[in-house]
């Protein structure tokens, strides 16, 4: 099976390289936002039909859902990608950088989109030789960890319900021809703080009268440290990290409330469901100590990642059948996140990275950069593997 479909596609994907390549331009040039993607909804749509995949516009608002159907029987795999963009200005200089001002494909969701659309594009010729269906999951908004709910809760996974789903990311540290996986948590939980500290106000000249906020809120950012290094296993990785602070009014004015805000990453489960309290309580301690109080708003946003060990295989045997034996690499967990965590909460499936760091690029620009790129000749690539993972899964 591997050998047969590997040398089908592989001769295949030599001629929607271009096509591909001008996709992912395309989608580069008109970056949108999270539930704001009604540009590259619109040309999804519009290849799917080219094509003949029928499918299903606005699900989670912007989403698309495109169904392709084998020979009768068999299971149902799905494949999805992201296409959303950031809040980022482009630096690249490209001739097909972004004309949005201070919106940018900064972590490669338009060459997600393009290697969905070209395993799309792989697998319609092939589909009076496989029993079975496979779903076509274009998802908004990942970057605001709020589309995959979206989508789902829109029916992505009902009618008919995928028995495995895979993904892919493109990974700047990767070089191109490398696949990165791992088992078990791979990306982080994703949880949200927000933090008030509250005191007393007063005149700055007289600070034996007030409770100042600002010295209170500075030791709760450092001691929150500690919940870390002194409350988790140090075998088990975690952070938090403050991101905004704000209180204060002039500079002769004791601060009556401080405002923080910051991201907590875990990717134990244990870890995950006890760290909230763990927070609080440094932060309530810590606070008293200086007379202050304290309000925390603590949100949960996305699971940590985990892959089932079955479509990892999947994953493993079909990047060696397009790619050779030496094309898959261990990675390391990584404290971002993903919301494909959702679907892999109902769908045992396969998150995956795709190698695209040029050999000859001297420096790679990391995700969410104003100068990140790709190496396009990633793309018939990650459109391969995820056909022949879909194939694979459903003949298994």
């Amino acid at each position: 099976m591997r050998d047969r479909w590997a040398k089908i596609l592989n001769q295949k994907t030599k001629d929607i390289s271009d096509e591909l390549i001008a996709i992912r331009r395309e989608i580069h040039r008109n970056p949108e936002l999270g539930f704001e993607e009604k540009a590259t909804s619109q040309l999804i749509c519009k290849k799917l039909k080219e094509i003949g995949i029928p499918f299903q516009a606005g699900l989670g608002k912007t989403g698309v859902v495109g169904l392709l159907e084998g020979q009768r029987g068999g299971k149902t795999v799905g494949l999805r990608a992201d296409m959303d963009g950031l809040p980022v200005q482009e630096e690249t200089g490209l001739p097909f950088a972004s004309k949005n001002p201070g919106v940018m494909h900064a972590c490669g969701h338009d060459a997600h989109v393009a290697c969905l659309l070209g395993a799309a594009k792989l697998l319609v010729p092939l589909k009076k030789f496989f029993k079975g269906k496979i779903k076509l999951i274009f998802q908004p908004a990942e970057e605001i960890d709020l589309g995959a709910k979206a989508v789902i809760s829109d029916g992505a996974l009902e009618h008919p319900r995928p028995d495995a789903i895979f993904a892919l990311h493109v990974n700047p540290e990767l070089s191109l021809g490398v696949v990165g996986l791992k088992k078990g948590p791979m990306m982080a939980a994703i949880d949200t703080l927000k933090i008030s500290i509250i005191g007393k106000g007063g005149h700055g000249g007289a600070p034996h009268q007030c409770i100042d906020a600002i010295v209170a809120a500075s030791a709760v950012v450092m001691n929150l440290q500690t919940a870390i290094s002194r409350n988790i296993d140090p075998t088990k990785s975690a952070l938090i990290s403050i991101g905004t602070i704000s209180g204060g009014q002039a500079d002769n004015i004791i601060a009556s409330r401080v405002d923080l805000s910051g991201t907590v990453r875990t990717i134990d489960p244990d870890v995950h469901q006890k760290i909230p309290k763990i927070i609080e309580r440094i932060c309530t301690d810590t606070a008293a100590a200086f007379g202050a109080r304290v309000s925390m708003k603590y949100k949960k946003l996305v699971p940590p990642l985990v892959n089932s060990d079955e479509m990892i295989q999947r994953v493993v045997d079909s990047s060696q059948a397009i790619l050779g034996l030496n094309s898959v690499s261990e990675v390391p967990a990584f404290m971002g996140g993903d919301d494909f965590a959702f679907f892999l909460n109902e769908v045992p499936g396969c998150y995956f990275f795709l190698g695209m760091k040029s050999p000859d690029s001297e420096r790679v620009h990391p995700l969410h950069h104003g100068q990140f790129d790709i190496d396009e000749r990633s793309l018939p690539i990650g459109a391969a593997i995820l056909a022949h993972s879909a194939l694979a899964a459903l003949e298994r």
